[in-house]
């Protein structure tokens, strides 16, 4: 307890990982140092988004080694640990009720973390195999044929998505951006509605997203796109518009991680749809698959080489642990006979409990596969750095560059260089409109919040060099031009985190903050505002489902694991036209090559 209460001093690890064991301490005064210890490292790769500490790994290795003390503590042998950790009367086999549990494969839990990845492993698993018995599979194939009719890929993955989101209680269609994830869906609605045009029981249906800003930008793609189906008026008007959170959705207690909604009492709902999937963490995932009808239909849209939730787990990556589609022999034939021709190369011998369950997107339609952005985006994908870093020091590829900066006045050279211009172009708006659409037209992203070149740092930078041209006043708090993100949800304003507006006088010469929603926009005086932040520069958590024609990303000054593979990736594929990379060569190959796999048994669980 001594040495990790001088980890804790110096804030190596946090006063939870310390509470921790002096709770299991108090609770069994003979616990082993190789218990605590086990116990401390599992709260913290907790914080780091782990969901459990897999002994193979950390065994015999020095353990929060760090600069700042002198002697790092050392794991014991795999054999001793596991022999501590079995004898310690605060640590559990699965069936147990106890703080720590630790299973067959040598991996350690917190019990709340291994209830709800066993819990969420069990209910995928059984769900994959519930499919719908009554489909009609001749208007299932006339309605592939009506509403795919431009298709020209072979095979078709957009047309075997729905096909699967039809027949099967559970759906995972995954993709990178541009691939028609949301037109995909709002086809998928169109042909389940039109099988169960003539059943007597009717379908109800959720939509859903993680966050506000994520629930209202699915709600605008069905909106645009339902218009367009060569479908009936009867179905196009049955199509749900409204969507919401999943906290809305199964029914968010203030001061409380319990929801109305659960096992016992079900979300009242036939089919959830849920978009941006990679952003949910296995607590709330696992919550929401307990809190469905047993016969319940799911479909989870995302993009599983995004980065992971910012909570423990990455449980679309889990999901989707594979490299091309796979289906099994049976599942094939059925594909075969609705005419989406699957060729002998995806058809697995051994099929896992979820394989006939996924589905992943793999043509763009928002840029070709040889422009920069696609081709950079793809060795990116592949951690191949070298070849990255050529794409973007090639002289023939203008839409995916790199600027070598190594210090505070080169970034703040390349910021005046672009920043000028482009924030004279949103003040020249003649309308609030005009200024938003101007406003997205470029965006700076970073790795860091704080930080030298974090977003806190970059923001101010920004505004010194629009203050030194003269486009904006030195010490007003609002001002023609300032964009704002929201952080926390506010219902009665309709603004939820993650929006993102723009300051701008109105016909009386009033300052409002507009934000755009369906197409529209609308003003809010400043001091109604919830909690926000001034958002030139974001992080690229924070960018994630966004769509910006031109973006910067600032890499940090030095090393960072917080750069890897996920957040490169995530941020260059929030362009449409360009993408500006600044930084160092060295911390952009070490960041590609960093892939981050969270500790987690889900994947052994489905794969395995």
């Amino acid at each position: 307890m001594q040495k990790l209460d001088e980890l804790r001093q110096k804030e190596i690890i946090s006063p939870i990982d310390l509470e921790l064991c002096r709770f299991l301490r108090g609770r069994h005064p003979q616990i082993s140092s190789e218990a605590l210890l086990a116990a401390s490292l599992v709260s913290h790769l907790y914080q780091q988004g782990h969901v459990c500490l897999p002994l193979d790994e950390y065994a015999g290795q020095a353990i929060f080694d760090d600069e700042r003390i002198e002697k790092p503590l050392e794991a014991p042998d795999l054999d001793s640990w596991r022999s501590a950790l079995v004898e310690c009367p605060a640590v559990g086999s699965p069936s147990d009720y106890k703080p720590l549990i630790l299973d067959d494969s040598d991996r350690l839990y917190m019990h709340k973390l291994w209830h709800y990845e066993r819990t969420l492993a069990q209910e995928l698993v059984k769900r994959s195999r519930q499919q719908d018995e009554n489909i009609d599979n001749l208007l299932l194939r006339d309605g592939l044929n009506r509403l795919f009719s431009e298709s020209s890929q072979q095979p078709d993955w957009q047309q075997v998505a729905a096909a699967t989101s039809v027949l099967n209680n559970l759906s995972i269609i995954s993709g990178g951006p541009g691939t028609g994830k949301t037109s995909t869906v709002v086809r998928v609605l169109a042909l389940i509605l039109e099988q169960y045009r003539d059943r007597e029981k009717k379908i109800h249906i959720a939509l859903a997203a993680p966050t506000g800003k994520a629930a209202a930008r699915l709600q605008g793609s069905i909106l645009g796109a339902k218009e367009e189906l060569d479908v009936s008026d009867e179905i196009r008007e049955t199509i749900p518009e409204k969507a919401q959170t999943l906290h809305q959705l199964l029914g968010a207690r203030r001061y409380s991680s319990q929801f109305k909604h659960d096992a016992d009492n079900p979300v009242p709902y036939d089919l959830v749809i849920v978009d941006e999937a990679s952003m949910i963490d296995q607590a709330l995932m696992s919550k929401l698959l307990e809190a469905l009808l047993d016969d319940a239909r799911l479909i989870l849209l995302g993009d599983k080489d995004q980065l992971a939730s910012v909570e423990a787990g990455s449980v679309l990556g889990d999901i989707c642990d594979m490299e091309s589609n796979q289906y099994s022999e049976n599942y094939t034939g059925w594909l075969n006979a609705l005419s989406l021709d699957i060729p002998n190369e995806f058809v697995v011998e051994n099929p896992k409990p979820l394989t006939d369950n996924i589905t992943l997107l793999t043509k763009s339609y928002r840029f070709s596969s040889d422009s920069g952005i696609a081709r950079l985006s793809r060795e990116v994908n592949k951690g191949n750095a070298d070849p990255a870093l050529s794409l973007l020091e090639s002289a023939n590829i203008d839409d995916a560059v790199f600027k070598n900066i190594s210090d505070s006045s080169q970034l703040e050279s390349l910021l005046e260089d672009k920043l000028p211009e482009y924030f004279q172009g949103v003040l020249d708006g003649d309308n609030p409109r005009q200024a938003v659409k101007k406003f997205n037209q470029f965006g700076i992203l970073a790795a860091h919040r704080k930080g030298p070149w974090g977003i806190v740092h970059l923001n101010k930078l920004v505004e010194k060099i629009l203050q030194d041209q003269s486009l904006i006043p030195k010490y007003a708090q609002w001002y023609p031009g300032k964009p704002v993100i929201i952080n926390t949800n506010d219902y009665t304003l309709e603004l939820f985190n993650g929006d993102s507006g723009v300051c701008f006088p109105d016909q009386n010469g009033d300052l409002k903050v507009y934000f755009e929603s369906e197409g529209e926009v609308r003003g809010i005086a400043p001091g109604r505002l919830p909690n926000h932040n001034t958002a030139y520069a974001l992080t690229v958590h924070k960018s994630q489902g966004s769509e910006i024609d031109e973006v910067m990303l600032v890499l940090p000054r030095t090393v960072s694991k917080v750069v890897n593979r996920e957040l490169l990736y995530t941020a260059i594929t929030r362009a449409r036209r360009k993408i500006v990379i600044a930084g160092k060569k060295r911390i952009l190959k070490k960041g590609i090559r960093r892939k981050i796999r969270r500790s987690s048994g889900l994947r052994d669980y489905i794969w395995s």
